[in-house]
């Protein structure tokens, strides 16, 4: 594979070699479903002990770039589901059916909740009303992608702590419900570290780049109707747009 470690470098020679690996992996020496060299072979290659290998192929696998597969070897996995940011809106769950990618979404928690100041302003409602809690997974490949956080206002539909959200689109449900069309959403992205409650569920160490959305859902006569948060594994997820020129 070309890679050369400095035994005498103060950067440790396990993560030399995982720097090495992920930086092919950047320039596309590497690509998704790639097959890397055996540990016995890098082994011999950089002179390091299998233990020292092993330890930089788990930080990889720690950041979903590598995936072992049993009696198989070591392969390549990149970012490979996309979320267009076009003008019109989709769901997360809408956007894997279109890429015809299969899924299950599951609730680890669902209940009411007094808002706080944040949420009463953002879904309109009095601070200490009730609204909707959901948390949900959604796992592809027996990998959990992404950890849903939302809050709905039970004053546009009521009654929605009813319903058995696993594996049913959001989006949809609002509208069932409510009688009302989704009109549009504000969203923000930000780059941060998952943390240790939400790295967690999502099987990653607290200190690994997760990619949050901030997402506000708004009917018609810019009502809101769901105030959440979307944490995606940063390895597993890309965003995609056109723009025009105008």
């Amino acid at each position: 594979m070309k890679l050369k470690v400095d035994k005498l470098s103060m950067v440790p020679v396990y993560e030399q070699i995982a720097n090495g690996l992920r930086d092919l992996m950047y320039s596309g020496v590497l690509q998704n479903g790639q097959q890397i060299d055996s540990e016995p072979k890098m082994c011999l290659e950089f002179n390091v002990s299998r233990g020292t290998v092993r330890k930089a192929i788990e930080v990889l696998i720690g950041e979903g770039r590598l995936r072992k597969i049993p009696g198989k070897g070591t392969f390549v996995t990149n970012p490979d589901v996309a979320y267009p940011l076009n003008q019109q809106l989709f769901s997360f769950a809408e956007t894997l059916d279109a890429q015809n990618i299969r899924y299950t979404t599951q609730v680890i928690r669902q209940e009411l909740l007094p808002a706080n100041s944040e949420i009463a302003d953002n879904l309109r409602i009095k601070k200490g009303s009730n609204y909707l809690y959901l948390e949900r997974t959604r796992t592809v490949d027996d990998d959990v992608l992404m950890l849903i956080e939302n809050r709905v206002s039970l004053s546009v539909c009521p009654d929605i702590e009813r319903v058995n959200f696993n594996n049913i689109s959001l989006f949809s449900k609002l509208e069932e419900v409510s009688g009302q069309r989704i009109s549009f959403a504000r969203s923000t992205y930000e780059a941060l570290a998952v943390g240790t409650e939400r790295g967690k569920i999502l099987g990653l160490p607290a200190s690994a780049p997760i990619l949050k959305m901030q997402q506000s859902v708004f009917m018609a006569d810019n009502i809101p109707v769901e105030y959440g948060s979307v944490w995606l594994k940063a390895n597993k997820y890309f965003l995609t747009t056109t723009l025009q020129r105008r």
